[in-house]
């Protein structure tokens, strides 16, 4: 009899497919003639045996089928520790863990060997010395059984095991913490694998998907144009649409990788999962550098080596990682010693390869109308050459006319207007006022379009259509003024008045926002490139510079509960509120509706006015007059809120000598600034 408990102290008793325990104690002989005391020693050794069936029974299971994506259906007893028909699912990770738990049993199994030898000895042994011997792997097999529970009810896999078995390292037994290291050990060698490849070499090799980074198979929609997004819908759809190819290369698309929250383990903390999909998408967006096959020169001037012939190193160093429990303030020194080296070396290519400080440039020279010269003439060539152009070529004859006056000014010296592409934001582009929704296509290079990436383009977009629209106007202004001029007549005096006032405040406000403003904002922003050394500082000033350039110029209204949860992620967009533009943009919109509805009124007006034509004049004058009020008002109120310098800037510079605001003491100006 005690031979017979020690052959099923090992094997599994009867039929393989029950486990029921009333078969067990069937099978022995002489059953009636034991002891009460006997047959509760022996019920316990063959509950252990049973438990330990088990758990044999669930690895087999696992360890002899292909590991799959749907899972492995597991018909088992209706035991409560184990789920009937349960799906367990498969894959690297719980292989991984079934290999700690046949680990974890070689000790039982070399006791019950042990046990053996000493009864071939001795066989006086009993069933005391038996249970004696075997009693200290009960609670082990509990709690491998629950292991096992949790996997099936729950559906825990991939990289999730390693969190839910941390747990047990600190339950306060020895000899389950040591089982619980040894089994998450063998699951650390595939996280690990998992772990370098992404980060060192920015390959996702996941065909189960159970690491915490996820392949979309498909590019980014966040890093896509309009026209990628249509075009990328042709492509998967086959349909052909109306859409035009720009002249403009776009940037090469970004694939999408994400993070899968519910796999992520528990010790992962939300900024450190992110940085880990952070790094890896710069390695992937480096090594998928599109000029890589195509240029072989680029190759030998830029021998692209992202580790700098250390990436076994590094590698190792984050393998290190899985022969020991995690330990995170290990773990976060590698994480981040690699991210640091990645982050550096991505900025010095934006630098140097990219020319991001030459981009910058163009940006502040074309978006933001730094090159007046160019702007003044294309706007004084174009105004004359649409008006009998039709609706559908209207963008068409403006890229041209642009092209030419930018070849006729810089000649062959200067191409770079050859980087650029006039469009409209909406396709009804009408003859009455095309200015309107003009936008700018800007050709960016690599890798520079993760920091220039279509949300950035649209906001410097809004700007370059406000500073246009508020140039024409200034343009308009003065042709009507020198028409005034060429007359050598005598003009109404309260025409006159009226033009000078709006031509002061057109006037005053371009310089407020090209000198004040722009040029102010772009010289920091370059001080605080120069002195970055990481990519993230790249993109925290560049976001600073957009959020405060579109204030202190009112396009947009800063979004003051905007926060950057994270700083090393690879989209990230700035503090504003897209489409909220501030009370004072609204204000100066209505103000250059009204210089435009001026100019081409009072173009045809006579030295001597009619009776209508006086009136209109005194609906300019009264319109004028609310506008003023309303800009100043708004302007005063803003500065006492939010105690802006530049508002009071911009408030001296349009209310001169206090010339709007004298029969208004509400607007305490001077006590203001002084």
């Amino acid at each position: 009899m005690i031979h017979e408990a020690l052959f099923y102290l090992w094997n599994s008793p009867g039929d393989g497919d029950t486990l029921e325990k009333n078969e067990w104690t069937h099978l022995f002989e002489l059953q009636d003639f034991l002891h009460p005391g006997e047959q509760k020693l022996l019920q316990i050794i063959v509950e252990i045996a049973m438990d330990y069936y088990k758990i044999v029974a669930f690895n087999k299971s696992l360890l002899n089928k292909t590991p799959s994506v749907e899972g492995l259906k597991v018909v088992t007893s209706s035991n409560e520790n184990i789920a009937v028909n349960a799906v367990v699912p498969t894959g690297l990770y719980i292989n991984a863990f079934c290999s700690g738990v046949h680990k974890v049993l070689e000790g039982y199994r070399k006791e019950t060997i042990k046990l053996e030898d000493m009864l071939l000895q001795n066989p006086q042994l009993s069933l005391t010395f038996i249970l004696s011997s075997v009693e200290k792997y009960r609670n082990l097999f509990q709690i491998l059984l629950s292991m096992i529970q949790v996997i099936e009810k729950d559906n825990v896999h991939g990289c999730l095991l390693i969190g839910r078995l941390h747990k047990y390292i600190y339950c306060g037994m020895d000899q389950i913490a040591s089982a619980a290291d040894v089994i998450i050990q063998s699951i650390n060698t595939i996280f690990y694998r998992h772990l370098c490849n992404w980060i060192i070499y920015g390959d996702l090799v996941d065909a189960f998907r159970e690491f915490f980074i996820i392949d979309g198979k498909a590019a980014d929609e966040d890093f896509l144009y309009p026209e990628q997004l249509v075009q990328s819908s042709v492509d998967s759809t086959g349909n052909l649409s109306l859409y035009k190819k720009s002249r403009v290369r776009r940037p090469p698309q970004v694939r999408h990788f994400y993070i899968n929250w519910n796999m992520v383990p528990l010790f992962i903390s939300e900024d450190t999962a992110e940085s880990i999909l952070f790094m890896g998408r710069i390695v992937w967006i480096v090594r998928n550098d599109p000029k890589k096959s195509s240029d072989d020169s680029y190759q030998i001037k830029y021998k692209r080596d992202i580790w700098e012939g250390k990436d076994i190193e590094y590698y190792r160093k984050v393998q290190a990682l899985e022969s020991q429990t995690y330990n995170n303030i290990e773990f976060q020194k590698a994480i981040e010693e690699c991210r640091i080296k990645l982050t550096k070396y991505l900025w010095s290519v934006m630098l140097e390869e990219g020319n991001l400080v030459e981009h910058l440039q163009l940006i502040r020279d074309y978006y933001a109308l730094g090159r007046g010269e160019l702007f003044q003439q294309f706007i004084t060539v174009a105004e004359n050459h649409i008006k009998d152009t039709t609706s559908n070529s209207i963008i068409q004859n403006l890229n041209f006319i642009f092209l030419e006056t930018a070849r006729k000014i810089y000649g062959e010296n200067d191409k770079t207007y050859l980087k650029f592409e006039l469009t409209s934001s909406n396709s009804d582009v009408t003859r009455s006022n095309p200015w309107a929704r003009l936008q700018i296509n800007f050709e960016i290079k690599w890798p520079l379009h993760i920091v220039f990436h279509p949300k950035v383009m649209e906001l410097y977009n809004k700007l370059f259509c406000y500073l246009l629209r508020l140039r024409k106007t200034q343009i308009d202004l003065h042709k009507l003024w020198a028409q005034h001029v060429a007359r050598k007549q005598r003009i109404d005096r309260r025409v006159w008045t009226l033009r000078q006032n709006l031509m002061f405040l057109v006037n005053n406000l371009q310089y407020y926002l090209q000198v004040d403003v722009i040029e102010a904002q772009f010289s920091l922003l370059l001080k605080a490139v120069q002195n970055a050394n990481e990519f993230e500082d790249i993109i925290k000033v560049h976001h600073e510079f957009i959020s405060n350039l579109l204030a202190k110029t009112f396009v947009l209204t800063p979004d003051e509960e905007h926060t950057y949860k994270n700083k090393h992620r690879l989209y990230q967009i700035p503090a504003v509120q897209f489409e909220v533009p501030s009370k004072v943009y609204n204000v100066i919109i209505r103000l250059l509706e009204l210089c435009d509805e001026f100019c081409i009124v009072a173009s045809t007006w006579d030295a001597e006015l009619t009776e209508p034509e006086l009136e209109e004049l005194e609906t300019f004058q009264k319109r004028s007059d609310t506008v003023i009020d309303s800009l100043l008002f708004i302007l005063y109120s803003l500065h006492e809120k939010v105690s802006g310098q530049h508002l009071l800037q911009l408030l001296s510079q349009l209310d001169f000598n206090r010339y709007f605001s004298k029969n208004k003491p509400d607007f305490n100006l001077t006590s203001a600034l002084y």
